[in-house]
């Protein structure tokens, strides 16, 4: 007899468990001999159940995504609050120029941040890294250009960096609740699964928890 439980919800796995095992141990066994069946549960990628390894890479997407949009969605409503936007678009800079200038130290910054985040899992928290570098950077390089998108957007519509701040965290919050940092996505109503798609973070979890403790490609 093999049982495959799927732990992601936990309390109908522990259920399913003690049912088989009442049912188990409800077979008598031969004189003299074990048990005919035993339980054992082994738990991949993460076997100690550390709950650092799995909060830990996802901290590397939540503090880039914040910093990074962050920094953008206040860029341009800050000069055009400041009266000084109207001055650049006088210049002989082209709008894809402007747009470019505006998105590189957001980008660039993200990229340090995330680097420095990495080395503090790895080196801080003794978080394993069994992928390589490559597919990480490329999916924050991904990532990344969705965010800065994302805050450029926000400070094109804003007016004042007020403004602009509460348009941050009105992306924020969202994209964090529905992003499987804490919470399952399997565990979540199906229209709000649907609603899942539409957000970066969820994605950029993914593949930094699976090229840290899967080692995938």
């Amino acid at each position: 007899l093999q049982v495959i439980v799927d732990g992601r919800n936990s309390n109908t796995a522990m259920i399913v468990l003690n049912y088989i095992r009442s049912i188990v141990n409800q077979y008598p066994s031969p004189a003299g001999e074990t048990a005919p069946a035993g339980l054992r549960v082994r738990f991949w990628f993460n076997q100690n159940l550390e709950s650092r390894w799995f909060i830990v890479p996802g901290l590397v997407a939540l503090l880039t995504l914040v910093v990074s949009l962050l920094l953008t969605a206040l860029s341009v409503a800050r000069e055009r609050e400041a009266g000084t936007f109207d001055q650049m678009l006088a210049t002989p800079l082209r709008p894809g120029e402007i747009l470019v200038g505006k998105a590189l130290p957001g980008f660039i910054i993200g990229m340090a941040e995330a680097t420095f985040i990495v080395l503090m899992a790895v080196y801080w928290f003794d978080v394993p890294f069994r992928g390589v570098i490559p597919p990480l950077y490329v999916g924050l390089m991904m990532f990344l250009v969705s965010a800065v998108g994302a805050g450029l957007m926000i400070s094109a519509l804003s007016v004042t960096q007020q403004q602009a701040l509460l348009g941050a965290f009105l992306f924020l919050v969202p994209a964090i609740i529905l992003s499987g940092f804490a919470t399952p996505i399997a565990n979540m109503p199906p229209a709000v699964q649907y609603l899942t798609f539409l957000n970066p973070l969820r994605y950029f979890l993914i593949i930094v928890r699976s090229v840290f403790l899967e080692a995938a490609s």
